[in-house]
């Protein structure tokens, strides 16, 4: 599960008075944790949220079970920062190199590719410096980012031969460490001229398309989010409508 705004994800599990998961709902309660805690809510408090929000399996534990729980959660989930209000800024010499790759998923993939690793380096915890690159990587998401980029849909085989061509290109590193995987985009600039600004994180891809298709895409009216023109006066996308 990734999530770039915990204040967004936190305010909409509230607001729907239930989690969006089954299987990660821990890590749901740790945001919503680390978003009461960022309002100076107290222990019981949280656990008073908590409590009111139907966890998977939870008619099966007692009030004493639900609040070890609960006292676990908080104490994990406060260990790492709160994620929120990062805005990652995009610039045209990155989108000229994303440009020169000719295969459209590839192009796409790299695209989101560079807005998680830009986004990744202002998160500490999903950090790592190796070693053997002399680089800060961060953690690899691939299932997440291969959704965002719309690749989900290929064969794994056909997923991973998209990374080989962009590491062929050195355009996209990883490395392994413990276990764990890292990625690292060389071509990453912190200055230039910057063409794309991105906080709001629902439609990352929009913002790939939005540039390179100015005439086939708009905003919607009310969130701004990236939605694609039609026949019809089309103003708002599916959610706003």
């Amino acid at each position: 599960m990734l999530v770039f705004d915990e204040k967004k994800y936190a305010e909409e599990i509230i607001n729907n008075k239930k989690y969006n998961t089954i299987k990660t709902q821990g890590r749901e309660r740790c945001i919503l944790v680390r978003y009461l805690t960022s309002l100076n809510y107290s222990e019981e408090e949280i656990k008073n949220v908590l409590s009111n929000i139907p966890m998977s399996g939870g008619e099966y534990l007692t009030d004493k079970d639900k609040d070890a729980i609960y006292s676990k959660i908080i104490t994990k989930a406060n260990e790492y920062d709160f994620v929120t209000d990062i805005v990652v800024d995009i610039y045209k010499e990155e989108l000229d190199i994303i440009e020169t790759v000719e295969d459209l998923y590839a192009r796409n993939l790299l695209f989101v590719y560079l807005v998680y690793y830009k986004w990744a380096t202002n998160v500490k915890h999903l950090q790592f410096y190796s070693k053997k690159n002399n680089i800060v990587m961060v953690t690899e998401n691939n299932n997440a980012l291969w959704k965002i980029a719309g690749v989900s849909k290929l064969r794994v085989a056909d997923r991973y031969r998209l990374c080989n061509l962009l590491f062929s290109k050195d355009l996209y590193r990883i490395d392994n460490f413990k276990s764990h995987n890292y990625i690292y985009i060389p071509f990453a600039r912190t200055s230039g001229e910057k063409v794309i600004s991105i906080s709001d994180y629902s439609n990352i891809l929009g913002e790939l398309n939005i540039y390179e298709q100015p005439d086939n895409y708009k905003r919607c009216a009310i969130c701004k989010t990236v939605i694609k023109k039609t026949r019809s006066p089309k103003k708002y996308c599916t959610k706003c409508a």
